[in-house]
């Protein structure tokens, strides 16, 4: 009689490891990030070469695509269509950086979301943490943000002006845009494995609260009352405005409402880890 001695791993699930508080959530979060922390690494590095192979600027590309952002609203300036009011900031210095913090927003939001199904074959072949492989791809949102930050210097000493010290601390200034988009990625990426239609609904949902937010526009030129009282209630508005005054102005108005904002982000946050590790387990059936 041959013995083997092969044993079988036995995986055991608890019944409290998705039934805790909020609270819970957070700590799960924290164990499955930190011991996945090389496999993110390695992933990012993955994404991050890949997506300039084969391009003829290659890496130029990552300082060129804050400056292709903004040409066309500041053609439309150039010509009169776009009359967006007179600040104090020059507005290719105002267009530049409230869209840079703009785009924060759906580059995590889309980044997390699109994180599981890019990452299918990972999560049907090993036991790498779902919130890892979801949240691996945001690591090319943060490198998009330390480019944006030289693109801005370098627009800034072109226009022969100086930026406020702020501009250090950009990263911590639209860290809460960051946050926000994960909060909605992380809902997104287990709620789109069963409503496949959601995210492209949040893309477009995103498109047109752009126009409801000052990107690209003072609103204080913004006639109409109603439109002006839509802005004000938008805390997305002052995610933009506030960093956007420290950086260029060294000061700005409303900086107890950002705080307030971002209270309110962190806990979409928790809010929206809570849903992802209740329905991560119906992702992988979905795929």
């Amino acid at each position: 009689m041959i013995k083997s001695d092969r044993q079988d791993t036995i995986t055991i699930y608890e019944a409290t490891q998705r039934s805790g508080g909020l609270t819970s959530s957070l700590r799960q979060a924290y164990f499955d990030l930190s011991n996945s922390r090389h496999v993110i690494t390695r992933l990012f590095w993955r994404d991050f070469i890949a997506q300039f192979r084969q391009k003829i600027l290659g890496y130029f590309w990552a300082l060129l695509n804050p400056i292709l952002g903004i040409i066309s609203f500041l053609f439309l300036y150039s010509i009169g269509v776009l009359k967006p009011g007179q600040g104090e900031i020059p507005y290719p210095l105002y267009v530049l950086v409230g869209t840079t913090i703009w785009a924060c927003l759906p580059g995590a939001m889309g980044a997390v979301s699109s994180g599981l199904q890019s990452q299918a074959d990972l999560i049907l072949r090993t036991k790498i943490p779902k919130l890892a492989l979801a949240m691996s791809s945001l690591a090319g949102v943060f490198y998009s943000i330390a480019i944006s930050m030289i693109t801005m210097m370098a627009v800034f000493l072109i226009m022969g002006r100086w930026p406020s010290l702020w501009i250090l601390a950009y990263p911590l200034l639209v860290l809460p845009m960051v946050l926000l988009g994960t909060a909605i990625g992380l809902m997104l990426a287990v709620l789109g494995t069963i409503a496949r239609d959601l995210t492209p609904l949040a893309t477009q949902g995103l498109s047109l609260l752009m126009y409801l937010t000052p990107a690209v526009y003072l609103h204080s030129s913004i006639e109409s009352p109603t439109i002006q009282f839509l802005i004000k209630c938008n805390p997305l508005t002052y995610l933009i405005d506030v960093p956007r005054a420290l950086i260029c102005l060294d000061q700005a108005n409303d900086i107890p409402v950002f705080l307030l904002v971002i209270v309110a982000t962190m806990i979409l946050v928790v809010v929206g880890l809570k849903i992802f590790y209740l329905l991560e387990d119906l992702v992988a059936e979905r795929l």
